[in-house]
This record gives C-alpha cells, sequence and structure tokens, in this order.
C-alpha cells in the first residue's frame, strides 16, 4: 500500500507543467507526462485535502472526503462546450456533500491556476433558490443576517456571482442590492500577484479560518437549497 504524502504546499513546476500541457494540448505529451504531473499535481491536492478534511467536518459532517471526487481532472469534458481543448491549466478541490451528476450543491472550494489562486463557498444555482433567497434576504431572515454579518467580516473577500442587468427588487435596502441581484451567490478570495503562500503552504491555516467564519453564509445556501427543493415537492 503507498505511504500518503502529507501536504506541504504546491510544487511550482507543477504549475509550469500543466500550463505546457495545455498549450500542448496533445494526447501523447499528456501520456508521457502522466505520472509526473500526478506526482507534482494531484498528490499535492489529494494530500491537501486529507490535511483540510478534519476542520471542514466540523463544519458539515455530509461533506465528501474522498480525494479522488474532491479534485477536478486534468483532462476536460469537451462534449458540451466550444472550447475544445483537451487540458486545463487550472485544478481545484471542492468540499460538499454527495450530489447526483448533473446537481449542483453548495461547496467550498480551493483552485490554483496561472494567473492566481482563489477560496470561497458559493450556492444559490438554481432560479427557484434564488427566490427563495431574495424572499429570506427580504424579511431578514435570521440565516440571512447571519451570512451577511459574516461577509460584512471577511477581510479581503467579496460577493461573487453574475448579475442580472436590472435590480430584481429596487426599493429594496441599498446594503442588500448586491446580495439580491444575482443569479447564484458566493464569497471569493482572490490573490494574483503573491504565489509564495501556494509554495511554502502557509495559506492553509489561514484558509481554514476563513472558512470557519463563512460557515454561516454556507448555512444560509444549504438552507436556499433545502426550502427550494421543499417548495418543488409540496403539492
Amino acid at each position: 500500500m503507498k505511504e500518503e504524502i502529507a501536504f506541504t504546499g504546491f510544487d511550482p513546476q507543477g504549475l509550469d507543467l500543466l500550463i505546457e500541457n495545455r498549450l500542448m494540448n496533445s494526447r501523447d505529451f499528456y501520456e508521457a507526462h502522466k505520472a509526473e504531473i500526478r506526482q507534482r499535481v494531484i498528490e499535492p491536492f489529494h494530500a491537501l485535502c486529507r490535511r483540510m478534511t478534519p476542520a471542514m467536518l466540523e463544519i458539515d459532517p455530509l461533506f465528501v472526503t474522498v480525494p479522488s471526487r474532491m479534485v477536478a481532472r486534468v483532462r476536460r469534458d469537451t462534449r458540451y462546450t466550444k472550447d475544445k481543448t483537451l487540458y486545463r491549466a487550472n485544478l481545484w478541490l471542492f468540499f460538499r456533500r454527495p450530489k447526483a451528476q448533473y446537481e449542483s450543491v453548495p461547496f467550498y472550494y480551493m483552485e490554483v491556476s496561472p494567473d492566481g489562486w482563489s477560496y470561497g463557498c458559493y450556492g444559490g444555482f438554481a432560479p427557484g433558490e434564488m427566490a427563495v433567497a431574495r424572499e429570506m434576504i427580504l424579511r431578514e431572515d435570521k440565516l440571512f443576517l447571519q451570512a451577511f454579518r459574516a461577509a460584512g467580516h471577511m477581510d479581503r473577500f467579496f460577493l461573487d456571482g453574475p448579475l442580472y442587468k436590472k435590480p430584481r427588487v429596487p426599493d429594496a435596502p441599498e446594503p442588500y442590492q448586491p446580495w439580491l441581484n444575482r443569479k447564484s451567490l458566493g464569497l471569493q478570495f482572490c490573490e494574483t500577484e503573491d504565489f509564495s503562500p501556494l509554495w511554502d503552504g502557509s495559506f492553509v491555516e489561514p484558509m481554514l479560518e476563513s472558512f470557519r467564519q463563512l460557515a454561516p453564509f454556507y448555512r444560509f445556501v444549504c438552507a436556499l437549497r433545502e426550502r427550494a427543493r421543499g417548495s418543488e415537492a409540496a403539492p
């Protein structure tokens, strides 16, 4: 049985290799470097999943924690996209509950790409979920207020998600407008200049502390989904 490695940081040569693999866009090149990609990129991501797992299970004991089911594949699925590039230069991991094949569920994530690295929490992916979100926001539901306050204390995080062209509830309080006018909701940290925390692994504990602080937001987007599903199931 192969010994599991501990996470001590990402390998900058691994990111360079992902970039080269994408530029080459060749199955032959990928197969020739597959073992090195696994060693320099995939295995560190799996090790990071294992390091994060105890803290993440405190947030939600229902999270999937099998690394092979949590980390994106280097080979892209090009069946439903105009971009037919075979391989990606960015990789990410998810902490989320089990889902059906095409189902979107709230998640925490961490991503590394040539342009930077980021992490955060997302949810509210269906129109019905965001309808529930707007209703909860407008009546200042306790879960929303907890999420709103948590977001307000998250330095260097920003509210994310695609916006509608026109305000959904124009007369709602101004502080709530950025929440009301989105097609999905996310809170994200992104760093595009300093990659050094990736290489020495020093980003992990600050990230986990941020994820703990994001727990009220995660509970809010989980509630959106459950309440929307309950409405769909009602006769």
